[in-house]
């Protein structure tokens, strides 16, 4: 973990996602970040955007459907406890989720240097605790 002052909530979420797929907890990061009903000082698009293009990289179909969320029924648990945390909370799940991310490897060089070059969860965190 990044943060050393999570909630038991936040942990226990946190846990629940680590053991999501990979490509799981891709599609939960865009609904949540897509989602996130706080506001930030920091361009959270840009994050959508490179975690889109390696969902596209991951199922070959995501572009070519519409995405309904509804048939993952254990993506729609956990957003649903992700709503009953508090927005400090829901600030810290999303710095830890994307540092989840960050730090998972993906068996594809070109998706994991991506997600490194490009997944700014540093500046994300940073630009969340200081607001």
């Amino acid at each position: 973990m990044l943060l050393d002052n999570n909630t038991k909530k936040v942990i226990e979420l946190i846990g629940m996602f680590d053991d999501l797929k990979k490509i799981d907890k891709i599609r939960l990061a865009i609904y949540l970040l897509e989602n996130k009903n706080f506001d930030i000082n920091f361009n959270v698009k840009d994050i959508i955007i490179l975690l889109k293009e390696v969902l596209n990289k991951l199922d070959l179909n995501y572009s070519k459907t519409i995405e309904n969320f509804a048939k993952y029924k254990h993506l729609l648990f956990l957003s649903a406890k992700y709503l009953e945390l508090t927005d400090i909370e829901k600030k810290k799940f999303t710095i830890e989720m994307l540092f989840n991310i960050y730090e998972t490897n993906f068996d594809d060089k070109s998706i994991n240097k991506e997600i490194n070059n490009h997944l700014y969860v540093y500046d994300y965190c940073y630009s969340l605790m200081n607001k």
